[in-house]
């Protein structure tokens, strides 16, 4: 089954001036876990900001879960979870009732929300500042109430954007070894990222984002497959390659005068 299928998705800002997005065509598995690449301004972010309900697109097909997605209704917004690039919260809140806001908003029964808020608090390492309001956490922290929000209610559905901007070494490895179990258990995951390294490490699909077009998707263990049987050093065998030849195909070559 489909858990994602967009369909001539198109989006115009400023009256058409700039084409956000301009036909994208997007169908991912339920239980993939796809990693979303592409230059800044390919509109990875706008299509996101989609999904979450917080615009609407010009014209094009939506359909979540199968089924066609015609406003951001609550019900199908109950199995999804979300890091936005500006995530929403409370800033004078303490992580704790954050997180206690966000379990009651899914409805999520209190004996059972509690001890997920302690165990999120814990495992995030937010225990030492549960009593201090979100405007005073660093970046990292305020990601980590972020991701902790986004999963309490044990989405089917999980995207984020950047997720793991601004969180420290030893903290994102244990995140991502949190989304692979999740992945595992049947959890469709969409995660966007500048670091294709990562892509290649933790997902099992990848799509190339550019000029507000899908222009390729691909199983990670297909490349991986391609790699393994090419006797030609110069083929475009890694994620790297093909996203530099994608999107580096238009730009002139660029250096500064003083390196020449």
């Amino acid at each position: 089954m489909k858990c994602i299928q967009l369909d001539n998705l198109h989006l115009e800002y400023r009256r058409g001036k700039t084409k956000a997005l301009n036909g994208l065509n997007l169908q991912v598995d339920q239980g993939s876990f796809l990693g979303l690449v592409g230059p800044n301004g390919s509109g990875k972010t706008t299509l996101i900001h989609i999904l979450a309900g917080l615009l609407k697109q010009d014209r094009g097909q939506i359909r979540l879960f199968n089924q066609e997605i015609l406003s951001a209704s609550f019900s199908h917004r109950q199995r999804m979870g979300f890091v936005l690039d500006q995530p929403v919260y409370f800033d004078r809140l303490t992580c704790r009732e954050f997180l206690i806001f966000a379990g009651r908003m899914y409805e999520i029964p209190k004996e059972e929300l509690e001890g997920k808020v302690e165990e999120l608090l814990r495992f995030f390492d937010l225990m030492d500042a549960e009593d201090k309001w979100i405007e005073t956490y660093s970046k990292g922290m305020k990601q980590k109430v972020s991701i902790a929000a986004a999963i309490i209610h044990e989405p089917d559905l999980l995207i984020l954007d950047e997720p793991f901007d601004g969180i420290d070494t030893t903290s994102a490895e244990e995140i991502k070894e949190i989304l692979l179990q999740m992945n595992k258990k049947g959890v469709t995951i969409v995660i966007t990222s500048h670091q294709l390294e990562l892509i290649e490490a933790l997902c099992t699909e990848c799509a190339i984002l550019h000029k507000g077009q899908i222009v390729f998707q691909s199983k990670i263990d297909e490349l991986e497959k391609q790699l393994q049987e090419s006797g030609d050093s110069k083929a475009q065998t890694s994620l790297k390659e093909i996203f530099l030849q994608i999107t580096s195909a238009d730009r002139p070559h660029k250096s500064l005068s003083w390196l020449s």
